[in-house]
């Protein structure tokens, strides 16, 4: 069925309070279950190491300043299948404008597995009316990090993607028809000031709609070119 979408618009930290009941790995999510909350996992450190050498940064909230704190390692948007442990399928998606014309070569992504089986999906996307649009480009992630850890991330290569200045596109978080994945998409570190656009698609008795939403919190991810 294809999906319906709404625009719901409002400014506020995305997380209004815990509702889950805490799964085996302690994590939780938030009461609209747009957010996963989960325990560090004591002594798991992926050093970060940053191979963007020669690229131009389109977009990026990674907080590369701070290798041991690239993101905030114990919460972020959840991302699930129809079949994961306790939840309907819920998606997110990410907006972000180019300053100047630029071609995408690469997309980064901080996502940490939690429970399930299967993968996730990335794709970059163009806009359609403040929601996530025609799929430009589509990845699979198979190789997660464990979510509660820090700094892993999975990146993707572009093949040359057209952007252009001024003009707004998604990275968004999919799941398959039958995957029964629970992950959540870190959120970023380096700016909880400022607003930026998410969207987030719930599939409810057969019901899927895209809601767009502003956020002081954004989920951390990077988009690199040339």
């Amino acid at each position: 069925m294809k999906a319906a979408f709404r625009v719901v618009l409002f400014v506020g930290v995305m997380t209004v309070g815990l509702g889950a009941v805490a799964q085996d790995n302690g994590a939780v999510t938030s009461k609209d279950k747009k957010m996963t909350m989960v325990p560090a996992v004591a002594g798991a450190h992926t050093p970060y190491v940053d191979d963007n050498v020669g690229s131009t940064v389109i977009f990026s909230n990674l907080a590369t300043e701070y290798p041991n704190g690239l993101y905030w390692c114990c919460q972020g948007a959840t991302v699930s299948g129809p079949y994961s442990p306790g939840f309907v399928e819920w998606w997110h998606a990410a907006a972000f404008t180019p300053s100047a014309d630029a071609t995408a070569t690469k997309v980064t992504v901080s996502i940490g597995y939690l429970a399930g089986a299967g993968s996730i999906i990335l794709s970059l996307n163009a806009d359609n009316g403040g929601i996530p649009g025609t799929v430009l480009e589509q990845w699979t992630l198979g190789d997660l990090g464990q979510s509660g850890t820090c700094c892993s991330v999975q990146s993707k290569k572009v093949s040359g993607i057209a952007l252009t200045a001024g003009q707004q596109y998604w990275i968004v978080a999919t799941t398959k028809p039958r995957s029964s994945v629970w992950a959540a998409w870190n959120v970023a570190d380096s700016d909880q000031i400022d607003n930026f656009l998410n969207a987030g698609l719930t599939n409810q008795q057969g019901n899927p709609v895209w809601e767009s939403y502003m956020t002081n919190i954004n989920v951390a991810f990077a988009v690199y070119g040339q």
